[in-house]
């Protein structure tokens, strides 16, 4: 059980020891793989969008935007017209639109499939995202109603499901990990904490990390429980909170985003600055996430939206590097809204705001849920004509390595510096960096780990520092 409260934020921050460090224990649940994160899978994963502003007219109102095929894929739910629109970030359109067996259904999805679940009839099926066929229907593995689904969108699952054993309001509510192949729950699952749930909500939330190591499980409203799920083999660690509201995963689940910034996967605060409350968004790069602050009116009633920005943040250092344009988000129809739990709160934020830098791509969803707009975001280029100082690591690390097989992964810095050091400040025994730019590591067969944790640490001139932390599950061949 992990209580905290948040009062004046007086709460421990855990710093970055750089010692070489192994973690014991498999992060390998049934279900769940790391090949999306892959580091010979990131480089091909998406292409640079090359095109203007544009603006996508959908053909009926949006409900809810799910992240699908490693986010390659947007699925844009369309409730009333039971419709299915699949946008592929790649192609900077829209290939398919599928129908949806009711108006109520609630999707989720991962690096090859999807769920459509719809608990009035207790129906889930599973579709691909290669055939973009249905593959199997079966019966929803809970009673009651549905209240939230959510996967990783690059994994191969579980996922999990949040349900109300009745529509009351002060119903039970509980929790299923559910296979993605059989549909039934994960058989022989163990939770260290002690799990409770409040009781029945109006709605409810849950958000992966990429790969589904990570899911936070939350209400919408303020001072209600949330949880976050660590997956550590067949053992879930349960982390309850009483304060931070709205706990999203970032894609690496390095850290996790709440009402009040950045946190461990502990919910210990790990932010730069305390006590301050914004909208917090994830990326679908770890290196970055969004902040978006709270709209003001003056005495006339005048919104400032016209101009509208979000703020893009250094995830390791929480370096203010950028402004992003959220002016298409039209907020200034219904800013004084858009905060509240009550006002969308499914189809919330953190899913209007969709920013790939791998793509050079954001995407808006505006609040009058008719449109789409695709807005190219050249970051570097942006950097330098602004001159401002900048160091991050735009390559994403791989998430698993086999025993008696070479693994290697190629460091891509992005600095206004043309000099910088980088060094490998926490890795397992053999690891080495070379030339600066790629990391190696033989893997010995007898390896007796099954995790191990890596730091690369980049140092420039001015005192800029940044790191790459990432952990490495090791597989049997």
């Amino acid at each position: 059980m992990n209580d905290r409260k948040i009062s004046g934020m007086r709460l421990p921050v855990i710093f970055l020891t750089l010692t070489i460090m192994i973690l014991c224990g498999s992060s390998a649940v049934p279900g769940v793989k790391g090949e999306a994160w892959a580091a010979e899978d990131t480089a091909s994963l998406f292409q640079k969008y090359k095109g203007e502003q544009q603006e996508i007219k959908l053909p009926e109102k949006v409900t809810d935007v799910v992240l699908a095929g490693s986010g390659r894929y947007l699925l844009i739910q369309m409730g009333a017209a039971k419709q299915l629109a699949v946008f592929d970030v790649n192609q900077a359109k829209i290939i398919k639109t599928l129908p949806l067996i009711s108006d109520k259904v609630k999707i989720a999805a991962g690096a090859e499939k999807f769920i459509v679940i719809d608990s009035d009839q207790h129906i889930i099926e599973r579709w691909s995202l290669t055939t973009f066929e249905r593959e199997k229907v079966s019966q929803t593995p809970f009673s009651g109603i549905l209240k939230a689904v959510g996967m990783g969108y690059a994994s191969q699952g579980p996922f999990v499901v949040r349900f109300a054993e009745e529509e009351d309001y002060d119903a039970k509510t509980g929790c299923l990990l559910v296979d993605l192949e059989t549909l039934a729950p994960v058989p022989d699952l163990t939770f260290r904490q002690r799990m409770g749930f409040p009781r029945n909500r109006e709605t409810m939330r849950i958000r992966a990390s990429a790969g589904g190591e990570l899911f936070g499980i939350s209400t919408v409203r303020r001072d209600r429980e949330s949880h976050l799920w660590v997956l550590d083999g067949k053992k879930v660690n349960n982390y309850r909170s009483y304060n931070l509201e709205f706990i999203r995963p970032l894609p690496d689940a390095s850290y996790v985003l709440t009402r009040y910034g950045l946190f461990t996967r502990e919910l210990f605060y790990r932010g730069n600055e305390r006590g301050k409350e914004a909208q917090y968004v994830t990326t679908l790069h770890p290196a970055f996430y969004l902040e978006v602050p709270y709209f003001s009116r003056d005495k006339t009633g005048t919104s400032s939206g016209s101009d509208y920005f979000g703020i893009l943040y250094l995830t390791e250092t929480g370096q203010r590097i950028a402004n992003l344009p959220l002016s298409p988000l039209n907020l200034e129809q219904d800013e004084s809204k858009y905060g509240e739990p009550e006002f969308a709160p499914e189809f919330s934020l953190d899913k209007r705001l969709v920013y790939i830098p791998q793509a050079d791509l954001l995407l808006t969803f505006p609040y009058t849920n008719d449109r789409m707009l695709m807005t190219p975001i050249q970051l570097q280029a942006e950097l330098k004509k602004r001159g401002t100082d900048y160091l991050f690591i735009s390559s994403l690390p791989p998430s698993h390595c086999q025993k008696g097989k070479t693994l290697e992964y190629s460091l891509q810095v992005e600095s206004s510096s043309s000099q910088f050091e980088v060094e490998l400040s926490a890795a397992p025994e053999g690891m080495k960096l070379i030339d600066s730019k790629k990391l190696r590591w033989e893997v010995p067969e007898s390896f007796d780990d099954d995790e191990v944790f890596v730091v690369i640490t980049v140092k420039a001139k001015g005192d800029q520092t940044e790191f790459q932390t990432f952990r490495l599950e090791v597989q049997d061949r």
